[in-house]
């Protein structure tokens, strides 16, 4: 008679072979190597992602590590020269609400949650820049927003101590950086003076890693154009000034974070724009006269700035708003209707008409991202969010007006 217990009985207990994340492990192990799941998973979309979270502990890791996120935007980056996705930026006819919607193709375009306060009545986009975009109200740069669409999360950034100065100061121009070394998301701001004033640009820059403002050292004067950079590429935000120099005031382009001037066009026609096409700083240029043409300038390091070509519409376009990495142009006609228009081809690819206010789109190129910083919080619906926000302004601007010194200009 064998001795009870053995050889006849069943283990009690579950096998630590058995649990979900071993299983996962040694199927990910047996089948493919780590190099090739990485691969892979580097490839899909984010919302694909947030899911495989769930499957185990490794797959959780890993898709939170940085080397992952970062490899994971420059398959976003690359896929995006194919078939861009955009964020437009847009003012409700009747609501006066700001409206963000995103448009991925073969998708039809899909409205946002959007983290900004609809009862300001402005809003400008800066970015995206890594997956970030930046949005603030003019002419003062109010309630800056880090926004991560893809992530639905977002953070408000609390304003340095400096403040518009009466007399020398018009207005404050935002840009977004990012330093791949420090993997360090970063928001620049420049308070614009006059052409002729004595005293150069008050510079500042705020990092997400360590959540705190510094004035940069600048000895320039040159007075902006615009309440926000014209590109960013590769990380690196782009600036269109005037400076004055023996030759006169002239157009020139100025990049963070030891500000410097680069090669001027020179005048050519009536409207420039900056873009980023390709990863390269390029520039539309056109006029009125001609506004089914555009020329196409690359700037070179070496060789300055060159023609690279022509293109045209098939449309006359009241305003071109933007120009996507792989070339399509985004141009709005007089009757506010926007088109996405493939520059080899010269054909219409898609068309836009929303229920918005004359003028209001905002167009910017999208790559979604995993990128995240500390402090970011959940996306909420607009009216909640909207509660959060006025509570927030309302402090701020009582703080405001308690340290309110003698000749300082009210935002």
């Amino acid at each position: 008679m064998a001795p009870k217990g053995k050889g006849n009985g069943k283990k009690k207990g579950k096998s630590k072979g058995n649990s979900k994340e071993t299983k996962c492990k040694a199927t990910s192990d047996l089948y493919f190597p780590k190099e090739v799941v990485f691969d892979i998973l580097s490839r899909l979309p984010v919302k694909t992602l947030l899911r495989f979270r769930c499957v185990c502990k490794q797959w959780r890791k890993l898709i939170s590590k940085p080397n992952f996120i970062a490899a994971h935007f420059r398959c976003s980056s690359s896929l995006q020269r194919s078939g861009s996705s955009l964020i437009i930026g847009s003012l409700h006819q009747e609501s006066n609400n700001h409206v963000l919607s995103l448009y991925n193709p073969p998708d039809s375009l899909v409205e946002l949650d959007n983290p900004f306060p609809c009862f300001f009545s402005n809003m400008y986009i800066v970015g995206p820049c890594n997956g970030i975009v930046c949005l603030f109200s003019p002419p003062w740069d109010e309630l800056i927003t880090l926004w991560n669409p893809a992530m639905k999360q977002y953070k408000m950034v609390q304003l340095s101590e400096s403040l518009p100065i009466q007399g020398l100061h018009s207005l404050a121009s935002v840009g977004m950086a990012f330093d791949y070394q420090q993997n360090d998301l970063l928001v620049l701001r420049i308070f614009c003076v006059g052409l002729l004033s004595p005293v150069p640009n008050h510079i500042e820059m705020y990092s997400t890693k360590s959540g705190r403002w510094k004035k940069l050292k600048n000895e320039m004067i040159f007075y902006i154009l615009e309440f926000i950079c014209n590109a960013i590429v590769k990380g690196v935000p782009y600036w269109l000034v005037c400076m004055p120099d023996k030759f006169g005031v002239r157009a020139v382009f100025m990049r963070k974070e030891v500000f410097e001037k680069l090669p001027s066009i020179g005048r050519r026609r009536q409207h420039q724009f900056l873009v980023d096409l390709e990863d390269s700083l390029c520039m539309l240029d056109w006029d009125h006269k001609d506004d089914c043409h555009i020329d196409v300038w690359v700037l070179d390091d070496v060789d300055g700035w060159n023609m690279k070509y022509s293109v045209g519409t098939p449309f006359r376009f009241d305003q071109i708003l933007g120009c996507l990495r792989n070339g399509d142009i985004i141009a709005e006609n007089d009757k506010g209707v926007v088109f996405l228009c493939d520059s080899i081809t010269s054909s219409v690819k898609e068309k836009f008409s929303l229920d918005t206010k004359e003028g209001s789109y905002v167009v910017v190129d999208y790559s979604e991202s995993l990128f995240l910083f500390g402090g970011m919080l959940p996306v909420k619906k607009q009216d909640a969010q909207d509660k959060v926000a006025r509570k927030k302004l309302t402090r701020a601007c009582l703080k405001f007006l308690t340290r309110q010194p003698s000749g300082i200009v009210m935002p």
